[in-house]
């Protein structure tokens, strides 16, 4: 707990690799040391790659992606499994978010920047055992930087083209002889990528400020330790333009697409009527307790978060005419989350058995607010109108675990563990139309007439047993090879804009994920090359999917079918000299549908596995230079990451083409210098690739990530 961010001295020497030490099975151990996929990503690593939220992470490790069709709308995917606009009050996502090991229960409406950290474990795969709330793709654990009785402090300010400005910065040190605090902060504001041609103003901006403060008790001679943390996170923005593309697939170009291209508007133009914008606000705070008896310790920890996401945007990014439909969308997301977590882990070095006991739950109350307007005539009657969905939901958790390891000999270690799940749902939805557009039929998929509305009561519960076993084999302390199969379980639920009552009522089941893995974590040549490598293949089972409903004529998420995921990852680090550190890391995917037919009879059956790229490369180095009384004053950084094709809908026409990303660091320190200056770019081909699409009557709409950008920041460290 003890441990401060990352400082502003020069680079250790890359001749041995650094020992990262991990907490993903819930005890303080060597990355090489657990039996699992894992990428930790280091303070160092974040800080001269600019890694400052969940899109920029996902550049850098096998196997993950992110997608953003919303500004409340984080996919994130992990091997193929994600969640793909199930975003309903009652809905979980596939891969969860970990802060100082509290679960983020609503990702859209959370604002997670990233900001004086100590590492970020990315834990590839399901966790049916360990990891607090159980979730079924794999994990985000966030690990923030602890108070030290050292005093120290760092602050850091920078500027960048879109006119950027970022500030962050942390202060550390004893309170009392028992007490010691850290206060953090970070600032981000830039303008924006894009433009609306039509209202002239800017998109994809951003005015983000965020501060935690810590306190951690520790009494001396005492195996007593406490920590407090309080954090507050908001943030402003006006969402990227939302750009029409003809599709490829459909005949003739569409409407938008062509008036688009006669006048000469670029990817990131946008011609919104209306002003769409973006906002979020959270709060949390946790308090941890942990007592060492000579035997175990014992981990208490209480997390609490409230959040608030609004958002509002034109959902074409264009009027009618030339739109067939000119409808805003609004949407307002209030998650507030309590959680208690107790384990007790043992501590006896010299016994052959280890074990794990604990016990977790955990209360949501969701609020959430869908509303559509068509806000002049269109043309497709059906689109007319506006609704209003209001959503009240409380969902309950409640979960007990346990895992015991046996050194079968000092070669061979034996592991079963298993978690038995429950889950309660239930919420009040009132779904009204407030307006016709004077055709008798709401704004879809409202199936209502003006005036009209409906309300349900829903309610459903699901158990699970999520087991799971692993054999360790060490034949010598450099080489762990590992095999292991656990199941994994991601809760139920239902549909966030039902067309009729009928289809308010139909639930979905949950989904359920088995996985086998191998691996192998290698230290070689005296700790120069570390290679780790795995090798997966996953069952997937009951996919929630968004398909139309005959009994009801509505669209509704429902669960799909099977799939089958199997895949092969490999991380390298190779210390080529004491100034010269190169690093890789690779991800090859084959993910199937193998029984998705869609209640509409279109079958999926055969297809990939939709926003799932089929590989994923990255390559970097870090190489520190410098002469006489200036030796290796600078260091120089820089990574790419190849994306392969991935397809936006399971029936894999729209396609991402594999597209590339370079970011480069180069930074200046002299010997024994307390500041520095990095000079910083990313994205420095200024590539163009999408991080979500969907088509609509000819046109492809699309929303495109991040351009080129650079800066230089100044950093102090005290």
């Amino acid at each position: 707990m003890a441990q401060t961010g990352p400082q502003t001295g020069p680079a250790e020497t890359a001749t041995a690799i650094e020992d990262v030490i991990v907490t993903a099975d819930r005890r303080e151990r060597r990355l090489q040391d657990v039996p699992s996929a894992i990428t930790a990503v280091t303070s160092e690593t974040l800080d001269r790659q600019r890694i400052v939220d969940l899109s920029s992470l996902s550049g850098s490790v096998p196997s993950f992606s992110m997608t953003e069709g919303t500004p409340l709308g984080k996919e994130l995917n992990i091997r193929g499994i994600t969640s793909v606009r199930i975003i309903d009050a009652s809905a979980e996502p596939s891969v969860g978010v970990f802060v100082d090991e509290v679960y983020i229960s609503r990702m859209g409406s959370a604002f997670t920047d990233f900001y004086d950290l100590e590492r970020i474990e990315v834990i590839r795969g399901p966790q049916g055992v360990l990891l607090g709330k159980n979730v079924v793709g794999g994990a985000i654990s966030v690990v923030t930087n602890k108070p030290s009785f050292d005093p120290s402090g760092r602050i850091t300010a920078g500027l960048g083209n879109y006119n950027a400005f970022n500030a962050d910065g942390y202060m550390t040190g004893p309170l009392t002889s028992e007490l010691a605090g850290r206060f953090a902060f970070q600032v981000r504001n830039r303008d924006g990528y894009g433009r609306n041609a039509l209202l002239n103003y800017d998109m994809d901006d951003l005015t983000a400020h965020q501060a935690r403060a810590e306190f951690l008790y520790r009494p001396d001679d005492s195996p007593l330790r406490a920590l407090l943390t309080v954090d507050y996170g908001s943030s402003k923005a006006t969402p990227g333009a939302r750009t029409m593309t003809d599709d490829p697939f459909t005949a003739g170009i569409g409407a938008v697409t062509a008036f688009r291209n006669a006048r000469g508007l670029g990817p990131r133009e946008s011609l919104s009527p209306q002003r769409d914008y973006s906002n979020r606000t959270t709060f949390g705070a946790s308090f941890r307790i942990d007592y060492d008896f000579d035997w175990a310790r014992l981990t208490a920890i209480t997390g609490y978060r409230n959040s608030s996401g609004e958002m509002g945007f034109n959902q074409l990014g264009v009027g009618s005419p030339p739109g067939l439909a000119d409808t805003f969308y609004f949407a307002e997301d209030e998650p507030e989350t309590l959680a208690q977590e107790v384990r007790l882990v043992s501590n006896n070095p010299d016994s052959r058995f280890s074990w794990i006991l604990g016990a977790f739950i955990q209360h949501d109350n969701v609020e959430r607010f869908d509303a559509n307007k068509a806000t002049t005539n269109t043309t497709i009657a059906a689109l007319s109108g506006e609704y209003l969905y209001t959503n009240a939901a409380e969902l309950d958790t409640m979960a007990v675990f346990g895992q015991v390891s046996y050194e079968l000999t000092d070669q061979l270690t034996a592991t079963i563990g298993a978690r038995f799940t429950r889950d309660e749902k239930g919420g009040h939805r009132v779904a009204r139309c407030l307006s016709d557009g004077g055709d008798g039929l709401c704004v879809a998929a409202l199936i209502l007439a003006a005036g009209q509305s409906f309300t349900v009561d829903y309610s459903d519960e699901w158990d699970a047993f999520t087991p799971q076993g692993i054999i360790e084999y060490r034949p010598n302390d450099d080489i762990m090879i590992y095999a292991s199969a656990g199941k994994g379980f991601k809760g139920g639920g239902w549909d966030h804009i039902p067309g009729t009552r009928a289809g308010a009522l139909i639930g979905y089941d949950p989904e359920e994920v088995i996985n086998y893995e191998i691996g192998a974590k290698t230290d070689l040549f005296d700790n120069r090359v570390r290679l780790n490598v795995a090798a997966f293949q996953m069952d997937y089972t009951n996919l929630q999917s968004q398909q139309l409903i005959l009994e009801c004529l509505c669209t509704v998420t429902s669960n799909a079918g099977a799939a089958d995921i199997r895949g092969f990852e490999a991380e390298l680090t190779w210390a080529v000299t004491d100034d010269l550190l190169i690093n890789a890391s690779g991800s090859l995917i084959d993910s199937e549908y193998v029984d998705f037919v869609s209640s509409a009879g279109v079958v999926f059956s055969g297809n990939r596995i939709q926003r799932s790229p089929e590989n994923k490369f990255n390559v970097g180095f870090s190489y520190d230079f410098g002469q006489g009384a200036l030796t290796r004053a600078f260091s120089l950084k820089a990574n790419y990451t190849q994306t392969g094709e991935s397809f936006w809908t399971p029936n894999n026409t729209i396609r991402q083409e594999p597209f590339g990303l370079l970011d480069a660091s180069l930074r200046f320190q002299p010997p024994n210098a307390d500041w520095n200056v990095t000079v910083w770019g990313k994205n420095l081909t200024d590539e163009l690739y999408a991080v979500a699409a969907q088509t609509f009557f000819g046109d492809l709409m699309n929303y495109y990530g991040a351009p080129r950008t650079y800066g230089v920041d100044l950093s102090y460290a005290f």
